[in-house]
């Protein structure tokens, strides 16, 4: 490693210019001085991934990310994955080479084409570029929370659940907060009412709400325990036991 690239990494560092911390493929992932790094154990090597175009395998964002990980001791993985596309996998290498052979332009209007027509896709793209703000969260918020009221009066229970699923999917992609945890708990007790009148194993559906509950609740830093009794409180509240709770 350069002595100029650790330099720079220890200034950030000293700077605070290292974001939260945040897991991913083994490795971690955090905003560093406005661009986002990954950095992790890549075939018994430091690797990384960063936004800021350098062209360095080890850039001075993944160093000063690095440096803080194991600083801190977040736990990182012995191989790590990073971040992106797995060029191993042939379908994936398929599309890859189907990406290198279009415009910018070409790609462009692939994805806004797609952002239009899959609500998913749109949340996710908007993420990725950190543009999911507190008004589009506030936003998310209403849009599933509409899900839920519309699913409570939905005569086919199925497709009901099926969309509070999708819905729920969507929700995971902005930032946690209580409020979605609140509402993924409210849409479980909806579930409960609505499995109670199908024929189907409801399972698939109420395993989707639960681990995004799980998920939230990991995302706000709750321990195990406090996530398990909020859950529970759910399962005691439901009348025909689609939840089942955590000591069973």
């Amino acid at each position: 490693m350069a002595a100029p690239v650790l330099d720079a990494a220890d200034r950030l560092v000293a700077d605070g210019a290292v974001g939260e911390l945040e897991s991913s493929g083994g490795g971690v992932l955090a905003d560093v001085a406005d661009v986002q790094a990954w950095a992790g154990i890549v075939d018994g090597e430091l690797g990384g991934d960063c936004d800021c175009g350098s062209g360095e395998r080890l850039c001075a964002h993944v160093v000063a990310l690095a440096l803080t990980a194991v600083g801190t001791g977040f736990p990182l993985l012995a191989s790590a994955t990073p971040p992106g596309p797995d060029t191993t996998d042939p379908e994936q290498a398929r599309y890859l080479a189907a990406l290198r052979g279009l415009t910018g332009r070409q790609v462009a209007a692939l994805v806004v084409d797609t952002a239009l027509r899959d609500r998913l896709f749109a949340v996710r793209l908007l993420g990725e570029a950190g543009l999911l703000d507190a008004d589009a969260a506030a936003n998310g918020l209403e849009d599933f929370r509409a899900a839920i009221d519309v699913a409570a009066e939905d005569e086919d229970a199925w497709a009901a659940g099926t969309r509070l699923a999708e819905e729920a999917e969507i929700l995971l992609q902005y930032p946690a907060t209580t409020a979605a945890l609140e509402l993924v708990e409210d849409a479980l007790q909806v579930w409960d009412e609505l499995a109670a009148e199908i024929a189907d194993d409801p399972g698939e559906i109420t395993e989707v709400l639960v681990e995004g509950h799980r998920e939230l609740c990991e995302r706000l830093g709750l321990d195990e325990a406090e996530g398990a009794a909020r859950l529970d409180r759910v399962a005691a509240s439901v009348r025909y036991g689609t939840i089942v709770p955590s000591g069973r």
